[in-house]
């Protein structure tokens, strides 16, 4: 289902342009730990949402090796809101490019989705998080375009 959704989203956005998610208020997550590796510094995250039903369901946490000129990705629930099995996915790309990096589709990860990785050195990068949280109608999902320019 997952791999569905962030596959048909993808696809939209590319053909749509993009968007941006929305902001909502603080909760507890998942905490936010470095799955990158060394020497990759965190950079921001951003908000996973369900507009429907939820609000505030995960994050999208990014990261830069500047040694290496790669940019991570990792996906993580917000417990607040979602507790139990779920599915989170992650994708990630240079900003231009075609070909998205995911990992997480056709998995039930229960904290954190990635990481993934793209080199994108004096680039900027393009990520998607998305977290279904009830079988019918608990899906966050956000694409962001051209973020984390380097």
């Amino acid at each position: 289902m997952i791999k569905k959704h962030l596959a048909t989203i993808l696809a939209a956005t590319v053909l749509a342009g993009g968007f941006v998610g929305l902001s909502a208020g603080t909760a507890q997550a998942y905490p936010r730990v470095n799955k990158c590796g060394s020497g990759y510094n965190f950079k921001q995250s951003w908000n996973i949402t369900d507009n429907h039903m939820a609000g505030l369901v995960g994050f999208i946490d990014i990261y830069y090796h500047s040694g290496n000129g790669h940019n991570c990705a990792i996906a993580r629930g917000n417990d607040a809101t979602v507790t139990g099995q779920h599915l989170i996915g992650v994708a990630i790309r240079r900003s231009g490019d075609s070909n998205w990096i995911q990992d997480g589709p056709g998995q039930n990860y229960t904290s954190y989705a990635g990481p993934v990785y793209v080199y994108a050195m004096g680039s900027c990068i393009d990520f998607a998080g998305e977290l279904s949280y009830n079988e019918f109608t608990g899906n966050g999902l956000e694409v962001y375009s051209s973020k984390h320019c380097g």
